[in-house]
């Protein structure tokens, strides 16, 4: 994948060379005042040279090189790289400075920052209809992510809409944008792309390089389903399926619809559903429900699946233990979210 343009790098490079080259001429021409006998070659005289030379200011000849031929040939190769040394160093400060770019990397930089400390944290690969959604979502319930996408703008507006997230522009297909992204760290990762069969490269890709991650992939045509079972995908969502089915839910059962979406989509709504999984040495580990009191602070628990168990048990009573394993599906207001996470010993 090809770097994107840093000034501030080639701004690094360029002030260590021209800092060089000024040193290494002030001592060429201390010396050559030795050669010559020239007391009055101090190096502060020395060094004003050297800055009138690279500037190509000139105050005409300072140090009184005339007829001395080493100091005159020194010279005049000194002007020709002062021309390009000083001229590098003013592009790239031009191109931070007029050209708008400080403020990009220092997001980027910022943001680069923010990955590297990133940990449980979920991956949406494809910032489209679906994997906006998803990005939304994820945010609005406090969860760690990066977004994945090609088109910079698209990340950038979605950014302004709902509020700064650390985000990737490159393709999701790449091993290098992934790990970069934080793969062998992260605990879950969304394949939102357009085509299935792209779908089916990232989940491959990202099976190999973290074994332990879920993974759910979007997936338009039902063929794809078993491939992408395959390649590794821990499930999949086919989007037209869902429309289809709230749909008929729209028409059936609009006020569990409406419940639902105000739940989910109202900025102003304060609860989300959760489920989460009990971990080994977690603080409420070997608890049972009442003991965990996992139904205060505005929490309801709605249903529990012991490990090893396929069916849920609605409305569990209070004593249930909550053995590590043990996955429980709860309603919860977003302020209280991470605070339960951590009691069931998740940090994402």
């Amino acid at each position: 994948m090809l770097k994107s343009f840093d000034p501030f790098r080639y701004m690094k490079w360029g002030g260590i060379l021209l800092l060089c080259l000024t040193v290494l001429s002030v001592g060429v021409f201390y010396a050559l005042g030795r050669y010559y006998h020239r007391p009055d070659w101090t190096v502060m005289n020395c060094l004003f040279m050297v800055t009138i030379t690279l500037t190509t200011i000139g105050y005409g000849d300072w140090l009184e090189i005339k007829g001395l031929h080493l100091a005159e040939g020194f010279t005049m190769m000194l002007a020709m790289v002062g021309i390009a040394v000083p001229a590098f160093l003013v592009s790239n400060v031009t191109a931070v400075i007029v050209e708008g770019l400080f403020t990009d990397i220092y997001r980027r930089r910022r943001m680069d920052k923010q990955i590297a400390k990133l940990r449980d944290h979920i991956i949406v690969c494809g910032v489209g209809s679906t994997g906006m959604h998803c990005v939304i979502e994820l945010y609005n319930t406090g969860r760690a992510l990066v977004a994945i996408d090609r088109d910079e703008d698209k990340l950038k507006r979605l950014c302004n809409e709902i509020g700064e997230f650390p985000y990737i522009v490159g393709s999701a297909e790449s091993d290098e944008v992934l790990r970069e992204a934080g793969i062998e760290r992260a605990v879950g990762l969304l394949a939102c792309l357009t085509e299935d069969k792209d779908n089916v490269f990232v989940t491959l890709t990202a099976r190999a390089m973290n074994r332990q991650l879920r993974i759910i992939s979007k997936v338009l045509d039902e063929a794809s389903r078993r491939k992408l079972k395959i390649a590794g995908a821990n499930g999949s969502v086919d989007p037209t399926a869902i429309g289809g089915l709230r749909l008929v839910s729209e028409l059936v059962q609009p006020m569990v619809v409406t419940f639902l979406d105000n739940m989910v989509r109202d900025p102003q709504s304060t609860h989300r559903f959760e489920e989460l999984t009990v971990a080994p040495g977690a603080p409420i580990a070997g608890k049972t429900l009442a003991g965990a009191n996992l139904r205060g602070n505005n929490t309801l628990v709605v249903a529990a699946r012991c490990k090893g168990e396929t069916r849920f048990l609605y409305n569990p009573t209070a004593d249930l233990v909550l053995e590590p394993g043990v996955v429980i599906v709860l309603l919860a207001s977003i302020g209280d979210l991470q605070q339960v996470r951590t009691r069931f010993g998740q940090t994402g």
